[in-house]
């Protein structure tokens, strides 16, 4: 048996001819050079409006929007010993931070209310109560 060729895992290159690595300098075909162009940019496509009725003058949606509803604070039927514990702090507000709710006490009306400002509380998301 004559012995085998080995085989190469790589593919052999072609070589190339001479005519295609020199250029003429003037154009054989009869159409013009292309010029480069500018690159486009994308476009947005026109988004359909929803269709509203006319009615006394004010355009309205024909389907109105819900309100979200935030749960409200539901409050433990407490004694006032239970409510106010410390007789210095006769000041007290609860709200709801998070999912905890949050009891505070306060020497002061002052203190309270620089307190509710701080966090931004407003009227619905607390209770207020005096020992006083």
């Amino acid at each position: 048996m004559p012995p085998r060729k080995k085989t190469s895992t790589t593919p052999k290159v072609k070589a190339k001819s001479t005519k295609t690595l020199t250029k003429s300098t003037t154009p054989t075909s009869k159409q013009p050079a292309k010029k480069p162009s500018a690159r486009k940019t994308a476009t947005k496509k026109p988004t359909a409006k929803k269709p509203t009725t006319k009615t006394s003058g004010k355009s309205t949606t024909t389907t109105p929007k819900k309100r979200k509803t935030t749960p409200r604070l539901k409050r433990k039927q407490l004694s006032p010993q239970e409510m106010h514990p410390f007789p210095t702090f006769p000041y007290r507000l609860e709200y709801k931070d998070g999912n905890d709710i949050r009891v505070c006490h306060f020497e002061c009306e002052e203190h309270r209310d620089k307190h509710i400002q701080r966090y931004k509380l407003r009227k619905n998301q607390y209770f207020i109560d005096n020992l006083t």
